[in-house]
């Protein structure tokens, strides 16, 4: 979880990858290092102030919703092979 210098927030954390985007975040490209896939996520800041309300168990969002992104991640990553 970080930021580069073209100013994206990264992740290679699945169910954190998926709770951004129900919050509205903006996806930018996922990358692959091996078998290891970054999400790349536009505003690194308020993916950020997010990140610890998601790790903490506090950000609340809609479980239909958040279910589907992850089923939609996967599919993405898998079909990229």
């Amino acid at each position: 979880m970080s930021t580069d210098k073209e100013e994206l927030y990264k992740t290679k954390d699945l169910g954190e990858a998926g709770a951004l985007l129900v919050k509205q975040q903006k996806l930018a490209r996922i990358t692959r290092e091996g078998k290891v896939c970054w999400f790349e996520f536009e505003n690194p800041t308020v993916c950020l102030e997010l990140c610890p309300d998601y790790f903490f168990g506090e950000l609340l969002v809609n479980a239909n919703e958040y279910y589907e992104t992850l089923s939609k991640l996967k599919n993405r990553i898998f079909s990229e092979k």
